[in-house]
């Protein structure tokens, strides 16, 4: 079965802005480190867009610029792939069971769960369709996106892939560094629509290779700075509607082979 890309999102430092992201990922602008400003998704309710936390923010900002007017966002599947999820919230209660009174509020603790994006999500589309929830380290990218194109291949419509992460405080980053945050989401369906990108498949997983690199070399260290950014030369092959094979990190030390290719 034919998986279409009909959507491509970027969120992360120097790349806010969709247009301006576009260009780069073609290679025809250079990427500039500009400061990522937390914008809260303006589709929760206030109460919630208040309570979400960083790692959270960072993935509905990516997952809003999928959606189409047509969306019955009650039904649309969804993949959320995180590394490490909400860093900063786990060193808050961590900070917090340390002190003599040990006090954790609801909050964090709701918000320190692998699912918080999703939950908040289902707040702002009413969601009752299915929704995947996962982790694996450094292969994080290649097994979310592994696992949102079995849906579209067992279920069928359209599925919203997103893969985030944001760096850790202080106290955790020397255990689990991220230089920047980002967010990589992929609108995946089993039928083409208006401004399609390409098509991909999974070839597989392989050894003895080597990491596709970002065409355009100043995305080097967004791609090496954290685990995500592995699924840059990926999206750059589809902004540009290339027909190419795309190697990325997969579980322990193999490697994984998509192919993207585009039919005029």
């Amino acid at each position: 079965m034919t998986t279409y890309v009909n959507g491509i999102t970027v969120i992360g430092p120097g790349l806010q802005n969709d247009a301006k992201s576009m260009l780069i990922l073609r290679g025809e602008e250079t990427w500039i480190h500009e400061e990522y400003q937390n914008t809260r998704p303006v589709m929760l309710p206030a109460n919630e867009r208040r309570r979400t936390p960083l790692a959270t923010n960072l993935a509905l900002q990516a997952i809003q610029g999928l959606l189409r007017e047509q969306d019955d966002l009650r039904t649309v599947a969804t993949v959320f792939a995180s590394s490490d999820g909400e860093l900063d919230i786990v060193d808050k209660i961590c900070t917090g069971l340390a002190e003599d009174n040990k006090i954790v509020s609801p909050t964090l603790f709701h918000n320190s769960v692998h699912n918080a994006a999703a939950g908040y999500w289902s707040i702002a589309a009413a969601m009752q369709g299915s929704s995947t929830s996962l982790s694996a380290a450094d292969a994080t990218f290649m097994c979310g996106l592994q696992e949102a194109v079995t849906r579209v291949e067992t279920e069928g419509g359209t599925v919203l892939f997103v893969a985030y992460d944001h760096p850790a405080a202080n106290r955790l980053d020397k255990y689990r560094h991220f230089a920047y945050p980002l967010a990589i989401a992929l609108r995946l369906g089993v039928a083409e629509e208006s401004g399609v990108f390409g098509t991909l498949k999974l070839e597989g997983s392989m050894t003895g290779q080597k990491n596709s690199q970002c065409r355009n070399p100043s995305l080097e260290v967004l791609r090496t700075g954290l685990p995500i950014g592995c699924g840059l030369p990926l999206v750059e092959a589809l902004s540009r509607h290339a027909s190419m094979q795309i190697v990325v990190p997969y579980l322990r030390d193999e490697l994984f082979c998509l192919s993207v290719a585009h039919e005029e």
